[in-house]
């Protein structure tokens, strides 16, 4: 096993740290398992030469590769990004996101690396706006509540301006959008975790009716809660 190699099986045994690289077309030319793992493919061979639109839907995939971009121009490291990227069950989860660039022995920028791993708050234990943590846990333990924007101002004691352009700079989100997203990633779970009807599930997440929910189902996952739930089930039946 060459050098780099063995570096390379070093990052498998990181728990919950999962590893990419890609060529400066964004095609992928390494995933580790985690990642495929995370994004529902067999192995590494089938993300080999692909890029990130064949693995996310457009404005994610448009993101990611603005972040690719600007790292090979700058040559400067991202560092703890904090985003929304697809699990394998389709539906968005946190996720903190590091990249370098690859440079070639004559100096130049041939790509980028980097791994991802959960989000669970503040990054290394350190807390990335102490105030806007307090927020995110606030939502994370009552987003089955009624909550509206200005609830989560006081929280954070920042005006709602303040507020939001703190979130967009750590999730490139408004705190309305974190809170309705956070919904639809519980309301996954429970969509494939239990029988209930997906009006019972749209009530107790934070929905105010099936419509609603429906309707901001679809814009986030892409498809509705029924199509969603029947796909997932015949895919795990068929695994």
């Amino acid at each position: 096993m060459g050098l780099m190699q063995q570096f390379r099986a070093l990052f498998e045994y990181l728990p919950g740290v999962d590893f990419f690289a890609k060529d400066s077309e964004g095609r992928f030319v390494a995933v580790g398992a985690g990642t495929v793992w995370r994004v529902g493919a067999n192995n590494e061979e089938e993300l080999l030469g692909v890029n990130d639109a064949t693995i996310h839907p457009p404005n994610v995939a448009k993101e990611i590769r603005e972040d690719d971009l600007e790292v090979m121009r700058t040559r400067r490291p991202l560092v703890n990004r904090v985003e929304a990227l697809y699990t394998r069950s389709r539906a968005k989860d946190w996720y903190v996101t590091t990249k370098l660039p690859i440079v070639d022995v004559n100096g130049e920028v041939i790509g980028i690396m980097g791994f991802v791993r959960p989000y669970h708050g503040g990054v290394d234990g350190l807390e990335l706006d102490a105030q806007i943590e307090r927020v995110v846990t606030f939502i994370r333990q009552h987003y089955s509540e009624p909550i509206v924007v200005g609830d989560l101002a006081r929280i954070a004691h920042l005006s709602q301006r303040q507020m939001n352009r703190r979130f967009q700079a750590t999730f490139r989100m408004s705190a309305q959008e974190f809170l309705v997203r956070t919904r639809i990633q519980a309301a996954c779970d429970a969509l494939l975790d239990t029988n209930k009807s997906v009006g019972e599930i749209a009530s107790e997440h934070g929905f105010c009716d099936q419509s609603a929910f429906t309707r901001q189902f679809r814009q986030h996952i892409g498809e509705t809660p029924l199509v969603f739930r029947r796909s997932r089930i015949r895919t795990e039946a068929r695994d």
